[in-house]
């Protein structure tokens, strides 16, 4: 049974602080998202070995990434696709900026929902990659690549979006 897609908390607390939602509205939508936390601890604590290869996998996929491209890199890259409104896997990039998670938290590479990056090539002023995410069936998952730019305050901002399935 698929998921919602929840809002992540760091555009709940932006509505919440610009007044285009209600304390109400906003404790109710961080409620949903504890929730969800809750649920998956209870999944990880139902079947230990499972989340424990599930761990592996992903610190073994952030490891590929940072061999490439430097932690900061990359969460610069992961900051600028949380902020996207049409991206469900925002909700598990959106905490990119906080340096005491680690990048593998951000990963999902066999757990509903999946969100793996296939390739990254950061550069000074652009970034390029290749994203999968969704289901955890391969040919039933979104594919993008998306492209991404500095601004004028230099701020990585995505320029182009193109789906690829």
């Amino acid at each position: 049974m698929p998921r919602p897609s929840l809002i992540p908390p760091n555009k709940l607390l932006a509505w919440y602080q610009s007044g285009s939602i209600t304390r109400k509205q906003w404790l109710a939508g961080m409620r949903l998202q504890l929730l969800q936390a809750l649920r998956e601890i209870a999944e990880d604590g139902n079947n230990p070995e499972v989340a424990l290869l599930e761990r592996l996998r992903c610190r073994n996929a952030a490891r590929r990434l940072t061999k490439k491209h430097s932690e900061t890199e990359l969460r610069e890259v992961f900051m600028s696709l949380s902020q996207l409104d049409d991206f469900p896997p925002a909700n598990y990039l959106w905490n990119a900026d906080h340096l005491e998670s680690p990048i593998h938290t951000m990963l999902r590479e066999k757990r509903f929902p999946v969100l793996k990056f296939n390739d990254i090539d950061i550069y000074r002023m652009s970034a390029k990659l290749t994203i999968e995410y969704g289901s955890l069936k391969a040919k039933h998952r979104i594919r993008e690549r998306i492209q991404l730019r500095r601004d004028w305050r230099g701020v990585m901002i995505v320029e182009d979006r193109e789906h690829l399935n």
